[in-house]
């Protein structure tokens, strides 16, 4: 299950499970278009990162999400 946790003035968003991993490994451009569809529901009014990666050897994947301040 993913997990939405504040820190600081971010928010980590936190996907402890991957329901397309074995896909993902064959195809990343699953991870990239993950990463896109975020960053679209963020918008101008911030910016998300990742941070930790499954395909990279991280235990799950992790995203930073900074909202600018208005």
């Amino acid at each position: 299950m993913a997990e939405l946790h504040k820190d600081g003035r971010d928010w980590l968003l936190l996907e402890n499970h991957c329901p397309i991993c074995a896909a993902a490994r064959t195809c990343q451009g699953f991870c990239r278009t993950e990463l896109q569809l975020f960053a679209e529901i963020v918008g101008e009014d911030g910016s998300i990162e990742r941070e930790e990666h499954v395909l990279a050897g991280a235990r799950r994947c992790a995203y930073r999400i900074h909202v600018n301040s208005k």
